[in-house]
């Protein structure tokens, strides 16, 4: 398959991929709202759907690196994570509800490392390249958010569901246009070095960094179309908010190649996370006022996208090439599995049904001024992990 197709498949898988996420991250709170669930119970599901993510990652790394076919690894995933949002249609309570979404979260986590690394593969490594394919990622989710507005004015959060179970299987379809990937490593020794890699002082102090910053997007991911429910906003008004983000983070990522070229990697992601600090006390303190709302979400493109970016920029740099699906789904589990799970837990408590929405973003706002003061302490360009002793 030509270069050119293998980018067009690419770009596809990502739009389908994002966009399931599109539907299932904005409305799942709302979702479990309406089936009856109070903000702690709403919080420990989704921290023990988060904390699927920690494991999940790993155990599908290491079956990619023994099999070497990344693509194999991504399709599994896909079907199985289809079989598991099924039980999401049945309305009998909590645990078949956290059965159910657990399986699904843990199957899922299949995909995005796998597919990561076959991006960087078929790319040739080219971080604007990539950039500019993932924002197709964006296009998907904002056209699901838009679309999830619209059907949840029309249908309430019962449309959750079925909506998701179409990008699902569009998802798995668009997964067998990808060009086979065959990654031919060494498991001893790549299992060796990795073991190695990860005693490294640098390694800590970016996943540290990067953890701090995924907890304070919790209460965001979990909370907020019920925030912006509450405070009397209709549920096209909250796709469009939220649609404001994305179209922000589809043009950082569009354009993070040129930011991020021949630029200060601590810098950056310094900018990045000050950007969410003053993100997160804006939606606390003024999220009344529509036009500042809507501010706030701009501030997307700086938080997430750029520093997404600058995560995956590391990723690719510090990592040796034959360490870099393990270097994906350690962060992957790590970062999206352990600082989402503590992250939707805290918030759970801290919500109090909504009377506690303000004070949980601003705690979301203090966690990334942490974040901010470790990422000042990194260098200006990333190291690879072969040079640092």
């Amino acid at each position: 398959m030509s270069a050119v197709s293998a980018r067009s498949a690419l770009m596809l898988a990502y739009f389908t991929y994002f966009g399931v996420l599109g539907v299932f991250v904005p409305y799942f709170g709302l979702f479990l709202d309406g089936r009856g669930l109070d903000s702690a119970e709403i919080g420990l599901l989704l921290a023990i759907v988060m904390g699927s993510r920690i494991i999940g990652p790993n155990i599908w790394a290491a079956l990619a690196e023994r099999t070497g076919k990344p693509l194999v690894i991504m399709r599994t995933g896909a079907f199985l994570a289809i079989l598991g949002w099924c039980g999401s249609f049945a309305n009998i309570g909590f645990w078949p509800l956290l059965i159910g979404f657990t399986l699904f979260s843990f199957f899922w986590t299949a995909i995005l490392p796998q597919l990561e690394v076959s991006a960087f593969h078929f790319l040739n490594d080219d971080t604007q390249a990539y950039s500019r394919v993932r924002s197709f990622g964006s296009v998907g989710y904002i056209v699901l958010v838009l679309f999830g507005g619209w059907l949840f004015e029309l249908f309430g959060s019962e449309f959750l569901p079925v909506s998701a179970l179409m990008f699902l299987m569009l998802l798995l379809a668009s997964l067998f246009l990808l060009p086979a990937v065959s990654l031919n490593l060494h498991t001893k020794t790549v299992s060796e070095r990795f073991s190695d890699v990860l005693k490294n002082k640098l390694l800590l102090r970016f996943m540290c960094a990067a953890l701090l910053i995924q907890m304070s997007f919790a209460p965001f991911y979990g909370f907020f179309t019920l925030y912006s429910r509450d405070l009397g906003y209709s549920g096209t008004e909250t796709g469009l908010f939220i649609g404001v983000a994305v179209v922000a983070e589809i043009v950082a990522f569009y354009f993070a190649g040129k930011i991020m070229r021949n630029r200060s990697y601590k810098l950056l992601l310094s900018i990045c996370y000050s950007l969410t600090i003053l993100r997160w006390t804006l939606v606390a303190t003024v999220a009344d006022n529509a036009w500042l709302l809507a501010f706030s979400m701009m501030l997307h493109a700086g938080s997430f996208a750029i520093a997404h970016s600058c995560a995956m920029q590391f990723i690719q740099q510090f990592f040796p090439k034959q360490l870099r699906s393990k270097g994906q789904a350690f962060y992957a589990g790590v970062i999206y599995g352990g600082g989402g799970a503590i992250g939707a837990y805290i918030s759970g408590i801290l919500w109090q049904d909504g009377a506690g929405a303000s004070n949980t973003f601003l705690a979301a706002a203090a966690l990334a001024f942490f974040a901010t003061l470790i990422a000042i302490s990194l260098p200006k360009v990333i190291p690879s992990a072969t040079t640092i002793s």
